[in-house]
C-alpha cells in the first residue's frame, strides 16, 4: 500500500496540492495558537489572510466551510475583529475586502449568511470589475448580543445595533437600532425584544 501511495506522489498535480493543504494547515495551527480559546474548524476558507487583519476575543467559534475573505491587492484588504463567546455557523461568507467587519460579544451568526463590508463602484463609464468600492458605504458592525438568522445577508456600510435579531432570509440594507427585530427583503422593523 506504501508503494502504492508513493507512486500516486510521482503525479504532479497531487503533490501541488498536497503542498498547498499543508500550508494552508500549517496557516490555521498559527492562528489556533493565537487564539488558543477559539474553535476554528479545518474547513474554513481563508482568502487574502495576514496575521494583523484577524482578531478573535475568548471563545469564539468558526464553524465548518466559512469563509472569511479579507481581500485583494485590487480591492484592498479589510480586518476582522470578533469578540468573546461569539458563535459563527457553518458556511458563512464574511468577505471584508476595503472595508472592516466589527462582531460584537456573544453573538449568533446562523448558518448561510453573507456579510460584505465593500462593494463596486456603479459608474457607468468604467467596467465594474475595474471599479473601486465607494468610500461612503464600507464596513459592518454588529453589536453585541445580535442573532442574525439563516441565510441573512448584511451589505457594505450597515450597523446593527446591540441586541438586534435579524430574521432568516432577510437582506440588510440600513442601520437596525438596537433591540430591534427586523426581517424581510429589504428588511425592515417587525418587532422588538423584551
Amino acid at each position: 500500500n506504501w508503494l502504492r501511495g508513493l507512486a500516486i506522489l510521482r503525479h504532479p498535480e497531487l503533490a501541488r496540492d498536497l503542498a498547498e493543504r499543508q500550508q494552508y494547515l500549517c496557516t490555521l495551527l498559527e492562528i489556533r495558537q493565537a487564539f488558543p480559546t477559539c474553535k476554528l474548524k479545518s474547513s474554513v476558507v481563508l482568502i487574502g489572510y495576514s496575521t494583523e487583519l484577524l482578531q478573535m476575543g475568548s471563545n469564539v467559534t468558526v464553524s465548518e466551510g466559512t469563509v472569511l475573505a479579507f481581500g485583494d491587492e485590487q480591492n484592498g484588504y479589510g480586518k476582522l475583529s470578533i469578540a468573546d463567546n461569539t458563535w459563527l455557523g457553518q458556511y458563512n461568507n464574511i468577505r471584508m475586502g476595503a472595508g472592516d467587519i466589527v462582531i460584537g460579544a456573544g453573538c449568533l451568526i446562523s448558518q448561510f449568511c453573507t456579510l460584505v463590508a465593500s462593494g463596486h463602484g456603479t459608474d457607468r463609464n468604467i467596467p465594474i470589475q475595474n471599479q473601486t468600492p465607494p468610500k461612503n458605504r464600507r464596513g459592518i458592525k454588529l453589536g453585541d448580543d445580535v442573532w442574525l438568522g439563516a441565510g441573512v445577508t448584511i451589505t457594505p456600510g450597515v450597523e446593527v445595533g446591540t441586541g438586534a435579531i435579524i430574521g432568516a432570509g432577510s437582506v440588510v440594507t440600513k442601520n437596525v437600532p438596537e433591540y430591534e427585530i427586523w426581517g424581510g427583503v429589504p428588511a425592515q422593523k417587525i418587532g422588538d425584544r423584551k
